[in-house]
């Protein structure tokens, strides 16, 4: 589904590839964003062993209350502060 409302910066590449593949993408593969809509209402997130090392873009997973993102190569700090409704990582 290609879409034109509001887009969520996801520069790294297998992080973006894991969205795109579980319907929460913008159907565009590649192109380092993701629509907000698609992200916004995700409650659950398990992308455990798939070598991302940016998770910019999760501020915007608002109704993240589960997050696995163990066993990755995060290379940057990892800020949840947006993520007010998560209570497991």
């Amino acid at each position: 589904m290609i879409g034109f409302g509001q887009q969520t910066y996801v520069p790294d590449d297998n992080f973006e590839a894991y969205l795109e593949a579980n319907g929460m993408g913008d159907g565009i593969s590649n192109n380092d964003s993701v629509l907000t809509a698609n992200i916004n209402i995700v409650d659950s997130l398990d992308i455990h062993y798939l070598n991302i090392s940016d998770m910019t873009g999760i501020e915007d997973f608002t109704a993240l209350t589960f997050l696995d993102c163990s066993h990755n190569v995060l290379l940057d700090s990892l800020d949840l502060s947006n993520n007010i409704a998560l209570y497991s990582t």
